[in-house]
């Protein structure tokens, strides 16, 4: 990994729209590569996370619908 690489944090929603399974994300925090391999995640005060949360380099396009 690169250090000092920057990315959004997001949790996934699934839902149904024309009959078709979808999913929405939502920005919860971001995180951050360190110079020693590991990753900081920084959540703001009061967000609740529980299940699935998924790293995107903070430079990308918005994910696509289907994850």
């Amino acid at each position: 990994m690169a250090e000092n690489t920057q990315y959004k944090i997001a949790v996934p929603e699934t839902y149904e729209k024309d009959g078709e399974q979808k999913t929405s994300w939502t920005t919860v925090g971001r995180a951050f590569g360190n110079d020693s391999g590991s990753i900081t995640l920084d959540l703001p005060q009061h967000v609740a996370v529980s299940g699935r949360v998924v790293l995107f380099p903070k430079d990308a396009a918005d994910p696509e619908e289907k994850a």
